[in-house]
């Protein structure tokens, strides 16, 4: 429920009790001045929208909207926990407005951006990963994600022009302060952390779209309804945002395209998965649509505009991500490749393996991502030297290991363990 206070001119009284009774409100109380008629009403959540719009045929009403979840009790007193129980979705006026109040200051969105940056760089830089979450407990992207997704969903071209320029500026910024901090503290190669974040799995976007579908359903339900924080939601979005960002930054100072591109394309998927996931739960749940929201009057085609813009992008991305492998897909295939490594394995029945361990490097040998198989194992029969069992090992993982693509340069270390 929902706490308003409307001020009409005098003479309305009874029209406005029956727009109250009509619209499930409780509990309201009109109080009489020489010129005015003041009323006091809670509402449920989803009629506020529509009940301000039958205002407008009143003379300059006024209105005091309270975004505070409200429980009000009325007779019977049996139905108290059925009527407490009771929680709806915000109005859309309420989702809209709430998202304009939201965007902040300039210097504020820039201060953020450059703690985010300074910390994610110094978790890659010290391999350190809950400095990466440190960093996205402060990194401002959750904020213009979801005002461009309500700016999508309402048509509103000023709110999502300003929207992405807030984006750009919280990107760059960090983007910039992780290329100065590379500066003032050289780097001669990529950290283990740095090459590990910049592999694109072939799942990438699914992080995306959940995390849109969250942010927005958080923003959406009521206070009391929400199970996780804002915070927690707002950690959901950064975290697919503020590694790569930073890596950007990093391999800007090394030169080092793989990274900076392979980066550059988490960007954008998360920023398009994010948009998109956001807008279809805001136009269908929040019901922010161009002409759902009083005083919006929002364009539909700048709506289906975007949205289609968003599918099509998403849909080119995902097919470039797939006609180019491995370059986009490597944290997945080290997956794939690590169950083909284990299955040839199992097939040799004269040694035991210890350990085993699949992973793409940066390094092109003959113009191919190259990938490494490290292997420890103990042989069995003791009676072969060290040298054969190797050979045989690698010859057998040779034939064995089937994979899609034949532009993979393959290495092998094979270690014998001694008991």
């Amino acid at each position: 429920m929902r706490q308003l206070i409307i001020k009409v001119p005098k003479g309305n009284k009874e029209e406005i009790l029956g727009l109250v009774t009509e619209f499930k409100g409780k509990n309201t109380i009109c109080l009489s001045e020489e010129k005015h008629d003041v009323f006091v009403l809670f509402l449920p959540n989803q009629k506020v929208n529509n009940f301000l719009k039958h205002l407008d045929k009143y003379e300059q009403p006024e209105i005091s909207l309270i975004p505070r979840g409200v429980i009000t009790l009325y007779p019977p007193a049996s139905d108290s926990p059925d009527q407490v129980a009771d929680v709806q979705p915000k109005s859309s006026l309420e989702i809209y407005l709430g998202g304009i109040q939201s965007v902040g200051s300039i210097k504020g969105l820039i201060g953020y951006s450059i703690a985010a940056g300074i910390i994610v760089w110094i978790g890659l830089y010290t391999t350190t990963v809950f400095l990466l979450v440190a960093a996205m407990l402060v990194a401002p992207f959750a904020g213009p994600a979801m005002n461009a997704a309500l700016a999508t969903s309402a048509g509103k071209m000023p709110l999502l022009k300003s929207s992405l320029a807030r984006y750009g500026l919280a990107i760059g910024t960090g983007i910039l302060v992780s290329f100065l901090m590379t500066v003032i503290f050289p780097l001669e190669t990529l950290t283990p952390l740095m090459v590990e974040i910049s592999q694109v799995s072939k799942v990438a976007i699914l992080l995306p779209l959940i995390s849109g579908f969250a942010g927005a359903i958080n923003i959406v339900q009521s206070e009391r309804d929400s199970l996780v924080s804002g915070a927690a939601v707002g950690i959901l979005v950064a975290a697919s945002l503020a590694p790569p960002v930073g890596l950007i930054g990093a391999g800007l100072y090394l030169l080092d395209w793989e990274i900076i591109s392979s980066s550059v394309f988490r960007v954008v998927l998360q920023l398009l998965g994010i948009h998109l996931a956001a807008t279809l739960v805001f136009y269908f749940y929040g019901k922010v649509t161009p002409k759902g929201v009083r005083f919006l009057q929002g364009s539909s085609k700048m709506t289906w505009f975007t949205s289609s813009f968003v599918v099509l992008a998403i849909a080119g991305m995902m097919f470039w991500q797939f006609s180019r492998p491995p370059f986009l897909r490597k944290a997945s295939m080290n997956t794939e490749l690590t169950e083909e490594l284990d299955k040839a394995l199992n097939e040799l029945e004269y040694i035991e393996v210890i350990g085993k361990d699949v992973n793409f490097t940066n390094t092109r040998i003959k113009g191919n991502p190259t990938v490494s198989y490290n292997v420890t194992v103990l042989p069995k029969d003791t009676g072969l030297a060290d040298a054969v069992l190797k050979k045989r090992i690698i010859d057998h993982l040779k034939q064995n290991i089937k994979h899609q693509d034949d532009n993979i340069y393959e290495v092998y270390q094979v270690n014998i363990a001694e008991d």
